[in-house]
């Protein structure tokens, strides 16, 4: 890694000392792909100098699995990503590979504004700065990309039209970008807090690499006289999508969250039954409950992830499932009250009430959850009654 980077900064020298007129700067936009990493798409920045022969991609995405503690460290949301340069035909290469698409959109800078941003990214992968605290709402391989070009037009503005505008909550964003993969999606609506839920300003969710590519493609470069011309002026596709389409699994969060509101169901008829108690299944609820919840809590305190605090999933996942089980367990095997299934039905009833009120919006897998802890508790409250039912 640190010879690539040394190759990119002696490249970038001699790109710097090669300025020429013929030269033009594009905003590169990739579609998503299938690994976690590869979900939101890609940007990037291609300097095409014809008179000197070069044709290199700015690239803010490059970061290596290999770095001290890299799993601990994105867990809690101290992920380092660098900038550096790659080859034009090698950054194609890898995305034809992937069978992504690829659109250029050329911008319409003048050569002032084509050396500024130049002197800019040069300056930024140098050792000292090319390495920056990866944040994927606010400082992303897309905004740091579009940030440059900013500041690159000096006291010009970057003004959107109305028609590009996009109104949607950073929660709905993120269901458009992992919709194809249902369990990424669950994972990480059950991660963020009820932040997301606010509506997201415009520039916001230009994380997002298509939403940035639609909003410069109507967008105008005005000066302090507003006198406006179009920021892209010329759009070509590089490359068309090409991936081979997988079969979905039908085992998805919402079916594995149905099974098990069923199979409890299942278990408290064959406990009336029986009149007997399976108290392993028990275990096994609140066992998953209060993992997840320790999860939830952890994330909230300690990660420096966006929008992962104030997470009111934590009201049914709760990890105090992990404190009450062993109290709660004995009263059920010696027959005794479960009054402690009462803080179970609480906290449930308070998870229903934050998603009526609108506190926060859950997935909905975490509904048939809840069904299913709250129908567990209140079947161990009554169920001298229940069996005095005779059900068969």
């Amino acid at each position: 890694m640190k010879k690539f980077f040394l190759l990119s900064l002696f490249s970038l020298l001699f790109v710097f000392s090669s300025r020429a007129d013929d030269a033009r700067f594009s905003l590169l936009t990739c579609s998503p792909g299938d690994e976690a990493y590869s979900l939101f798409g890609h940007t990037a920045l291609r300097y095409v100098n014809k008179d000197k022969g070069v044709d290199i991609v700015f690239n803010y995405g490059y970061f290596s699995f290999s770095a001290p503690n890299f799993i601990w460290r994105f867990i809690l949301g101290q992920t380092d990503y660098m900038v550096g340069t790659v080859a034009y035909d090698g950054f194609l290469v890898e995305y034809a590979d992937r069978g992504s698409s690829v659109v250029e959109q050329v911008l319409n800078l003048t050569p002032a504004e084509e050396e500024a941003l130049l002197a800019l990214l040069v300056d930024n992968c140098r050792p000292a700065n090319r390495v920056y605290r990866y944040n994927y709402f606010y400082a992303n391989c897309t905004t740091k990309a579009r940030d440059k070009v900013i500041e690159a037009l000096g006291d010009k503005a970057i003004v959107y039209s109305e028609q590009a505008a996009t109104v949607a909550t950073f929660r709905e964003a993120l269901a458009a970008l992992t919709a194809v993969h249902p369990w990424y999606a669950f994972g990480i609506d059950l991660l963020m807090g009820s932040d997301v839920d606010d509506y997201a300003s415009h520039e916001a969710l230009q994380f997002i690499p298509q939403n940035l590519m639609a909003d410069f493609d109507h967008a105008t470069i005005q000066d302090a006289e507003e006198t406006g011309v179009p920021l892209v002026a010329e759009t070509n596709i590089l490359l068309v999508e090409n991936k081979s389409h997988k079969v979905r699994s039908n085992f998805t969060p919402f079916n594995a969250s149905l099974l098990l509101l069923l199979f409890t169901l299942v278990i408290m008829l064959c406990e009336v039954r029986s009149r007997k108690t399976y108290w392993g299944y028990d275990v096994l609820l609140m066992t998953m409950q209060g993992c997840a919840g320790v999860v939830l809590l952890f994330m909230g305190l300690f990660s420096e992830h966006p929008a992962v605090d104030a997470n009111y999933a934590i009201l049914l996942l709760n990890p105090l499932a992990l404190i009450l089980m062993p109290v709660m367990l004995y009263r059920i095997i010696k027959r005794k009250s479960p009054g402690l299934a009462w803080v179970q039905v609480v906290f449930v009833t308070l998870f229903a009430v934050s998603a009526i009120v609108g506190l926060q919006s859950y997935p909905a897998p975490l509904y048939f959850c809840a069904a299913a802890l709250c129908a567990r508790s209140l079947f161990h409250i009554y169920k001298e009654r229940i069996c005095e039912l005779n059900i068969v």
